[in-house]
């Protein structure tokens, strides 16, 4: 099958044949497509990334709308990964796209296609995070986690990639800090922020676009320079 591959041209202009093949044959899973998950997902897309996995079980609420590349307010109440899978093949109507539907949990890990070169860690609940880092530890599948984005809105969002064990100030790496100590996971590549997040009294997480977005920019950098040199 021939790809009109004309969209990537600005792109591929700058790579060699070898890594523009390393690029079009991956495949990249991506796990959560809310604020950063959507975002980055519409990102390796627009990469050239030809084969992706979403998992991701809710549907689009009116909430969503002000940080979700996923979200308007013309397909509230349709599940993420349904309208998620058509803007990508609107950006690429070659496109393969592998839905999951699914809450990923210990009933769920069989339901998942597990030949993927690189996973993509975008979840919120810290239980699926720890099962979905355990899960690409034993299958050897380089993995790359999200650590915590929202509740902030001040100042200019920086995040970098480190190691789970070089982090600091973020409370979500603090726990999964000690969740890989007590694995014995020696390294899990994150990506985090050491600006502090506002505190408030209720369980809800405030979160603005811009800060999502760019945590999604620097894993998605992370993942093509990763599949392009290796």
């Amino acid at each position: 099958m021939s790809y009109n591959l004309d969209f990537l041209n600005r792109f591929f202009m700058m790579i060699d044949e070898e890594q523009q093949k390393n690029l079009l044959s991956s495949r990249i899973i991506v796990f959560g497509v809310g604020g950063v998950g959507s975002a980055l997902v519409h990102m390796l897309a627009r990469s050239g990334v030809q084969n992706i996995g979403i998992v991701d079980f809710d549907s689009i609420d009116t909430t969503n709308i002000n940080r979700q590349m996923v979200a308007y307010h013309n397909n509230v109440g349709k599940l993420k990964v349904d309208e998620l899978a058509m803007q990508l093949k609107q950006i690429n109507p070659q496109i393969n796209v592998k839905k999951y539907p699914i809450r990923f949990s210990v009933d769920t890990v069989s339901d998942i296609d597990w030949d993927y070169d690189y996973i993509v860690d975008c979840i919120d609940d810290l239980n699926a995070k720890k099962l979905l880092i355990q899960q690409a530890n034993q299958l050897k599948i380089p993995i790359i986690c999200a650590m915590g984005a929202g509740n902030r809105y001040q100042e200019i969002p920086h995040f970098e990639i480190t190691d789970i064990k070089k982090t600091s100030y973020d409370p979500i790496a603090k726990i999964i800090r000690k969740f890989c100590a007590e694995q014995g996971i020696n390294h899990l590549q994150v990506c985090y922020t050491k600006q502090n997040a506002l505190k408030f009294d209720c369980k809800t997480i405030g979160s603005v676009v811009y800060y999502p977005i760019n945590m999604a920019s620097v894993m998605c950098a992370k993942v093509i320079n990763d599949i392009l040199n290796r």
